[in-house]
């Protein structure tokens, strides 16, 4: 291991191998302690262990939590060798299972039926640094949700992609150059003009603006709501028997209800088209509801798409002021008008 990769994450183990006992006949067990970089014990730090004999991982990862005084254990554990990572990400400790953070420097132990138990103290650190900041669409001032590309850049196979929200909160690993791509589907992928480079624990704040990509071959959609209406609504689409929707032209038109949920046989919209969004009343007209964020009068907020037995099929959104959204973020997927709100 280099010295470099060392001080980036000083992760100190020590192995104690216990003798045969009665939970041999139950299956092997982990326990340990978890601190920081100055040998202080982190409580409600996050552990897991992974096997690396070639097992397959489970597809829910088991963390267990550290106490008060930063131990864990980790038990009901086939026999076999193990990597161990932990975190604490509210600390500035990111999740060791990913390469970008660990550098592929982990402690691992082995338990048999010989050695069932296995002892590991774990330190954490230095902290990682922290970008913090916004991302929108030039036009307009939009939020964006977009996601993130993190890459070392003399290790451009460590790599580690997220979504993050309009508001975001990333961290990235200290004394380290790092290479960022900030993406979202209907913008041109936007980076740095030079790699991020932290301090541990070291801040920066980034305000990020997306430029649209107008794709000319992306079909728009346009979205009407009844006039009035405040709340989530969601679109099923590819829904067997489900009606089919009308277009007009080349958009396709999707009118919500008054319950906010519609459901269609159409294919859904396409990801970075330019869409419409419109209120509706009961004599056909309609009315644009405002995109002017810049202004504080934005109306579309939270977009978001679901699966239905593990096939993208959904899409929504919320209709109202941002103070509104903020208030009922929570009823993302109970769609409707929010309580005391009936659209006219």
């Amino acid at each position: 291991m280099s010295k470099s990769r060392a001080a980036c994450f000083g992760l100190a183990l020590t192995l104690l191998a216990s003798g045969p006992s009665a939970r041999a006949q139950q299956g092997g067990l982990i326990r340990g302690t978890v601190m920081d970089e100055n040998g202080v014990a982190l409580q409600n730090a996050k552990v897991n262990a992974e096997p690396l004999d070639g097992r397959p991982r489970a597809t829910l990862v088991r963390f267990v939590e550290t106490d008060e005084k930063g131990l864990f254990l980790i038990d009901g554990l086939s026999w076999g060798r193990y990597a161990v990572f932990a975190m604490k990400e509210e600390s500035g400790y990111p999740n060791m299972r990913a390469s970008l953070y660990s550098n592929d420097v982990f402690p691992t132990v082995t338990i048999a039926p010989s050695s069932p138990e296995a002892d590991l103290a774990i330190k954490l650190g230095p902290k990682a640094g922290v970008v913090t900041g916004s991302t929108t669409d030039l036009l307009n001032g939009a939020p964006v949700d977009a996601r993130f590309k993190l890459t070392r850049a003399a290790s451009p196979e460590k790599w580690l992609s997220m979504s993050a929200p309009p508001n975001f909160i990333i961290l990235v690993p200290p004394s380290t150059e790092i290479l960022l791509e900030v993406s979202s589907p209907g913008f041109k992928t936007w980076s740095p003009p030079h790699p991020l480079l932290l301090r541990p624990g070291a801040e920066l704040h980034m305000d990020i603006v997306l430029e649209p990509a107008h794709d000319p071959n992306l079909r728009p959609s346009r979205f009407l709501v009844p006039q009035g209406y405040v709340g989530w609504v969601l679109l099923d689409y590819n829904v067997k028997d489900a009606p089919a929707v009308r277009s007009d032209g080349d958009v396709k038109i999707f009118r919500f209800p008054t319950s906010g949920a519609l459901a269609t046989s159409s294919p859904g919209p396409e990801r970075g088209a330019d869409d419409q969004y419109f209120y509706y009343s009961a004599d056909g007209a309609l009315q644009e509801i405002s995109t002017d964020y810049r202004n504080g009068k934005g109306m579309i907020w939270g977009k978001h798409e679901g699966t239905r037995e593990g096939v993208l099929s959904q899409f929504g959104f919320f209709v109202g002021t941002e103070e509104q959204y903020q208030k009922y973020k929570t009823r993302m997927i109970h769609p409707g008008p929010v309580p005391s709100q009936q659209p006219r």
